[in-house]
């Protein structure tokens, strides 16, 4: 990864620590009121259930966001290929379905999840076209061939 690369993915890291722990602050962003604001906005369409499901579980939702932005926060920091990868995909899963969730009421969320998504996408294209990419042919004899 180089320089500027990998600034970037320390950068989008520590926001993603930060806007995990900030989920612990109503004060900061009311996930109970982003859930009830959405469970409204969505009332009737194809994904009332499972937002109005969301909304009946506020604390559950904000441990598992909160636990799933710092863990992936801290991948991207530690810089393991592996971890690194599998926490972009990851986030990349949870912003689509954060927007598909609150876009009819946080219609703003589109601008900063598609910095994020942005982000993302492109970190996992030059970590998929770095020379780390290829992996090694197994070594020793195949099974076929004993």
């Amino acid at each position: 990864m180089t320089g500027r690369n990998l600034i970037l993915q320390r950068v989008v890291g520590a926001l993603y620590i930060l806007a995990g722990i900030g989920k612990f602050f109503p004060q900061l962003e009311s996930v109970e009121g982003r859930l009830d604001d959405a469970s409204e906005a969505n009332d009737g369409t194809v994904i009332s259930g499972p937002v109005d499901w969301l909304d009946r579980h506020p604390t559950g939702v904000m441990w598992f966001v909160a636990v799933a932005m710092v863990a992936a926060g801290l991948a991207l920091l530690w810089n393991r290929r592996g971890l690194v990868i599998a926490a972009l995909y990851g986030q990349l899963l949870m912003l689509v379905l954060f927007v598909v969730i609150l876009v009819s009421s946080v219609p703003e969320i589109l601008v900063m999840d598609a910095a994020f998504f942005a982000a993302a996408i492109y970190l996992l294209y030059r970590y998929h076209a770095s020379p780390g990419a290829r992996t090694a042919a197994p070594s020793g004899p195949t099974p076929e061939g004993r």
